[in-house]
Parts: C-alpha cells; structure tokens; sequence
C-alpha cells in the first residue's frame, strides 16, 4: 500500500526575532498540508526544510530591498540589509546535515597548529560519530577511509599528511541540496558588498539579483524530484545491501515514481536521463521480485541520479537555471562534468567500458564547445589554458577508459568543478 506524507512549506517571518536560538529549539511554522502519493525521502529533513524555506523567504526579502536601497543611492541602507542576509544565511548553513562533520574537521586541523599528532587524535573520534549520523542520508564510505588515514598518519606524527586527509575527508562528505547554493549565495553577497565599498553601484545589484534566483532555490526548490529521488535510491541501496527485500521494493517503487516526474521536466538534458534511469530501475525492480542479485546494478543507478541531481544543483545555485544563455561556456563545463562523472560510474561501478567511452567523448564535444567560446569571448589565458588540458586528458581517455585510475577521474572532476563555481 502507497504511504502518505505530509510536506512542510514553512511560511515564518519571524527567524530574525529568534536568531541562533532557532538551531536548538523546534521550529515552529506555518505548514501548508499537501497529499503526495508515492513516500517521500529527502537528505534534507522535514524541520530542516523549514528552516531552510522560512529563512530563504527573509533572506529574498533582505536582498529585494538591498536593490531598492541601491537605486535610492542608500549605500548605509543596503549594508544594513546584505548584514540581516548574511545573519540568516549562517543559520541556514549552521542547520545542514554536512555542517556538523565539517566543523569537527576544522577543529582538528586547527589543533594540529599548536598540538602534537597524540592530542589530536581523540579529535577524530566525534568526526567518526557525525559521520555515523549521515550514513542514512548520503554515502560516507570514502570520508571514512580518509579519516583512517588520517588516524595513521596522526599515529605516525606525519601533521602535514594528517592535514591533507582531513582535507580529503572533508572534500568526500558530499553536499546536500543546499550547500552548493548557499555558498554561491554568500559569494554573491560578497561581492555586491565588495562593488558597494568601490561604489560601483550597477556592479552590486548585478551580483544580488544572482543572488535572488540562488535564494529562490532555497526556498522553493527543494522539492525537486531528483532529489527525492536520489534519497530514495540511495535508501534502496542500503536495503539491498542489508537484505532487507521487502523495503528495498518499497523505496524502489518510491524513486520510480519520482523519476517519472523528472522525466517530464522542461529541461531537455533532464527529461532524457532521467527517462533513462527510469528504464534501468525498472529492469531492476523486475529482477528484484525475481529474486536476483542487484546490488552493483542499484548502486549503479543510484550514483548516476546523483550525477544528475549534482547537474541541475549547479546549475540553480546561482542562477542559471533562469539565465543559462547568459553564459554558455558555465553550460558547457556542468555538461562535461555529468558525462565525466558518468563515464567513471559506468567504468568503476557498472564494469561498462563501452558506454564509458561514449560518456567520455560527449564530454570531450562539450569541452570543446566550451574552448571555442573561451576563445571567442577572449576569456583569461588560465581558463583557456586549464580547457585544452582537459581536453587533451579526456580525448586520451576516450580510446581507452580503463587507462585512468578512479583518482584520475575524480582529479579532473574537481578541476570541472573548481572551473564552474569560478566563472
């Protein structure tokens, strides 16, 4: 039988009057009630979400009159307004699932400074524990094995090794829906605050009304249902793993349903993925009431939604959802990265070398897309730079994808990234 479950909307407007009292006390919001009809599962939880809408909504209101002050030249005005953003924008952030583990990480890093390695280590032991606390909600077996290593290297008093993996275990705790955009969002404040202090006034509202879309995201998107989705997969996954049938079903039905109404999306890049994983999660659920091993193949499936769901967050954690032909080459780069990313999901977890190729080649057409704009907009010789390196690494890869290591494709996944979120 189909579950029912109610979803939170938050609608509050009073998150300022409360302040950091708000991150230890029950949120209290008004709720609009709507009936889904499949069983909704999220990284983000139902109090999260309200916290997350309820602040978002004042943080739009913050920057909407931010601009209006600009335009009425009242530059003490919309300091007073980016300063109440940047207030809610920390209790969002201080509430996200991710913030916990990454905190305790900096706080080792900051004892190694002044510690020896053997202080440290109890400093590991609560970062074992956040980690613990986010296995339900997203994969935590790579954050693990570098926090091992950082244990070894502690023990072995090698600080600047044990930094390195406090950084690898921080970078492998991979973000919610929200961390992206928030961090585009405080990025865009900066700036508006930055162009305000050189008095480039057009400069600063340029920046905020970015802004606004990547808060509109906060506030409203996070029903998206490639995310719903991913959760559920990513619970299907657990529930094989664990030999738990009867509930891996459930969770599965439950993601296609979500997948199904991906797939009717507007956007043509999502509506066909997700039309496709659709196909695969249905032969999967065929298999799983036969009684078949799937586990591979559910993982599989899971890390290629989580692919797409990273694509559709980086594109509307700053605005590029509503404005994506503003700026082509940012385009260019998020879909080289999908079919990178999909290239080493095919390779390393599904055993597919064929269709790793071809991910490989459509995400070499789009770099090259993308060195043709730069070339054309005369971008800085560094992008143009880092572009045909990348080309060259993923055209060399293309014949033959077993000639990369797992690491190699997650270096040249980070490099896509640190480009996307630069640009």
């Amino acid at each position: 039988m189909v579950n029912m479950r109610i979803k939170p909307i938050a609608l509050a407007v009073t998150l300022c009057a409360m302040g950091p009292a708000i991150l230890t006390t029950p949120v209290s919001a008004a709720a609009v009630q709507e009936e889904l009809t499949i069983t909704q599962a999220k990284t983000i939880t139902p109090q999260e979400e309200a916290v997350i809408s309820s602040a978002g909504v004042k943080v739009l209101r913050h920057i909407a009159q931010a601009r209006s002050d600009i335009r009425s030249q009242d530059v003490a005005g919309v300091k007073q307004e980016l300063d109440q953003a940047d207030k809610l924008l920390d209790i969002i952030q201080a509430g996200l699932p991710t913030t916990k583990v990454k905190d305790r990480i900096w706080v080792a890093k900051k004892h190694l400074e002044y510690e020896n390695t053997e202080e440290v280590l109890p400093d590991l032991i609560p970062i074992y524990t956040s980690l613990d606390e986010l296995v339900d909600r997203m994969p935590t077996n790579v954050a693990r094995k570098h926090l091992d290593q950082v244990k070894s290297h502690l023990k072995a008093g090698d600080k600047e090794k044990a930094k390195e993996s406090l950084d690898a275990t921080a970078a492998a705790v991979q973000y919610t829906e929200v961390d992206l955009p928030i961090n585009s969002t405080r990025q865009l404040v900066a700036q508006a605050r930055a162009d305000l202090n050189r008095e480039a006034m057009d400069d600063a509202d340029n920046a905020l009304k970015t802004a606004e879309d990547s808060v509109v995201y906060l506030s409203i998107a996070l029903d998206q249902p490639l995310f719903t989705a991913k959760a559920l997969l990513w619970q299907t996954v657990m529930d094989v793993d664990a030999g738990d049938i009867k509930l891996a079903r459930s969770d599965l039905q439950s993601a296609i349903g979500y997948l199904d109404i991906a797939s009717q999306s507007d956007d043509k890049a999502t509506k066909e993925a997700a039309s496709q994983i659709i196909v695969r999660a249905r032969e999967l659920q065929s298999d799983l009431d036969s009684g078949a091993d799937i586990s591979s193949r559910v993982h599989h499936l899971w890390e290629r939604t989580q692919a797409l769901a990273d694509r559709s967050i980086e594109y509307m954690s700053a605005g590029w959802a509503r404005y994506r032909s503003d700026n082509p080459l940012k385009s260019d780069l998020i879909e080289a990265k999908l079919h990178l990313t999909n290239a080493r999901i095919d390779l390393f977890t599904g055993h597919e070398t064929g269709t790793a190729s071809e991910e490989l080649s459509l995400a070499g057409g789009f770099l090259d897309k993308a060195a043709e704009i730069a070339l054309q907009e005369k971008m800085e010789q560094k992008v143009q730079t880092q572009i045909t390196r990348l080309q060259k690494e993923v055209s060399d890869l293309v014949s033959d994808p077993t000639a990369g290591q797992a690491s190699s494709y997650d270096a040249l996944k980070q490099q896509l990234r640190n480009m996307i979120r630069t640009l």
